[in-house]
């Protein structure tokens, strides 16, 4: 293992139906079954961590929970005969060094807290490189609720309230993160999310009450009398983290004590980061139940013949989501056609409602206004107008000045209008009928891309079984914070901004309890001492 910087110990680590002017035309296929969604929740170490089925409904099962439990007390018999325990009681260990992991950990050396930061990948923070495209949205000025999903929305404005976005800037800054605003959208000036992963990185591993420990992968947390026993396998051998290597790939087992524990392992979202539920099973191993968990801000998937057509197509619409024909949500921005379906922080947007639906077996589709910033009467006023000058001109190449070339045959065909008609011989219904199918193209959604391309998950452990501070209401000392728990934000920095302000909140008070225990062990010592005293006076 790596020297790391510390304690000088060594560590590694809205319409009713589709509505067409031709029968027929422009008909979308019936949806399909959905396959299974949890084919990524196994964990990679071979434990029976997630072996239970995450179920859907929120309900707690002590039962079930102890079931775990004892399976994970007896695969613990069969552990190599070279297993190391570690001498030191930690204040504090945080599994999972993500954005959430790393902000909770400054929150707690900061107090001067001995603190165990463990993660499975080569680097912390390493999925802030992805975020923004690369570009880091660390946040948003724009903070309101609706911006926040949660099934227990009251405690997540709790959270944020103690720690928002005008505390997130003061965290920047103090980590010399410079930041510009982009219509609300905050990012670091450079624009590079490898910048705001190395400020955190820097921050952490020169606080010597932090030790961060790479190429740690936990696969047992239990807790037994007053502490908590953390059981991880980790790499021989490692060379600087910095440099991503790793090590002679020579494994120990480590047993590891603290006082209090924090899970920040994220969801299923991102698996090559290290992110595979496993803090779920953690969560279960102590009576918490899971909501079910699914990708979030992801593209959606469609058997529509025509987009292999139209797949690189980019375009502006205003998109609405229709649940079983009732229209549901709206959003406005880019499209990106694919040959799978469709694409866009829009459809990223409404993924979540989408998926949901698609879960409970119901209809789901998307219709598209492809001239949003005009009415259906000023569309055809519009082409009209457009008519009357180019009588000669065909069909195709009419809306070929309107619209992207490769989407146009398709919007004709949704139309019912042949290509090569002349645009001074349509009638009437015709128009509307072009009106129709670019004021309400219709695209039937039968599926969605998994975690690999999810942003964020939703789901994971109920806020209504955690404290304000994030403490599990079963098991003092236990804290979630991140994308573990129910909550995914939209795109817009809200997701980074929801584990800043989660790791942040149960980072503070995980510093409150350990310095209560810490004051309640020095009275008791206090009081054996007077005692040992008088005994020594008789």
């Amino acid at each position: 293992m790596r020297q790391i910087k510390g304690r000088g110990k060594t560590q590694g680590n809205s319409r009713k139906s589709f509505t067409n002017a031709k029968e027929g035309k422009g008909r979308i296929r019936e949806q399909e079954s959905v396959g299974k969604l949890n084919n990524k929740a196994k964990t990679q170490n071979n434990t029976s961590l997630s072996k239970n089925r995450i179920k859907t409904e929120k309900k707690h099962n002590q039962r079930m929970a102890k079931q775990i439990q004892k399976s994970t007390v007896e695969k613990d018999r069969i552990l190599p005969e070279k297993l190391i325990q570690d001498s030191t009681v930690w204040d504090t260990i945080i599994v999972g060094a993500g954005a959430a992991g790393m902000t909770a950990a400054l929150a707690c050396g900061k107090e001067k807290q001995k603190v165990l930061l463990l993660d499975r990948q080569n680097q912390m923070g390493r999925k802030i490189l992805v975020t923004g495209n690369g570009k880091c949205n660390l946040t948003n000025f724009a903070q309101k609720p609706k911006y926040y999903r949660s099934d227990c929305p009251e405690k997540v404005q709790k959270v944020l309230s103690v720690f928002g976005q005008k505390e997130a800037m003061e965290l920047f800054q103090s980590l010399g993160i410079y930041t510009k605003d982009k219509n609300g959208y905050v990012y670091p000036y450079s624009e590079q999310a490898a910048s705001v992963r190395e400020a955190f990185e820097t921050e952490i591993l020169s606080n010597p009450s932090i030790t961060f420990v790479p190429f740690s992968e936990v696969y047992n947390v239990q807790k037994k009398e007053d502490v908590f026993l953390i059981k991880a396998k980790e790499q021989l051998g490692q060379s600087e983290q910095s440099t991503g290597k790793q090590g002679n790939g020579e494994k120990i087992e480590k047993v590891y004590r603290c006082q209090s524990l924090l899970i920040t392992t994220g969801g299923f979202a991102g698996p090559k980061f290290g992110c595979d539920g496993s803090g779920y099973a953690f969560a279960k191993v102590f009576g918490h139940e899971i909501i079910k968990p699914l990708p979030a801000l992801t593209a959606l998937k469609s058997s529509a013949p025509f987009l292999k057509k139209v797949s690189g197509v980019r375009n502006q619409a205003e998109i609405t989501l229709e649940i079983d024909g009732e229209p549901v949500k709206k959003e406005t921005g880019e499209l990106q056609w694919t040959d799978y379906g469709i694409s866009g922080v829009a459809i990223f947007q409404l993924s979540r409602f989408a998926i949901t639906a698609l879960e409970e077996k119901k209809k789901v589709a998307l219709y598209f206004d492809f001239m949003p910033e005009l009415s259906s009467k000023e569309k055809l006023r519009l082409f009209l107008m457009l008519a009357q000058n180019h009588k000669k001109r065909d069909m195709l190449s009419f809306v070929k000045g309107l619209f992207p070339t490769k989407l146009c045959p398709v919007i004709l065909r949704e139309a019912g209008l042949r290509e090569e008609t002349l645009a001074g011989t349509l009638k009437e219904e015709e128009w509307n009928a072009l009106v129709m199918a670019v004021s309400h193209f219709p695209l039937r959604i039968n599926g969605y891309m998994g975690y690999e391309k999810a942003q964020v998950t939703r789901g994971g452990i109920s806020l209504t079984e955690l404290t304000g501070n994030l403490e599990s209401d079963f098991q003092p000392g236990l804290f979630f914070a991140g994308e573990v728990a129910d909550v995914d934000g939209t795109c817009g920095g809200y997701n980074l901004q929801w584990a800043f302000s989660s790791g942040t909140v149960a980072g503070r008070a995980i510093v409150k309890r350990n310095q209560e225990l810490f004051k309640d062990d020095r009275h008791t010592m206090e009081e054996n001492d007077g005692i040992s005293e008088r005994n020594r006076r008789r």
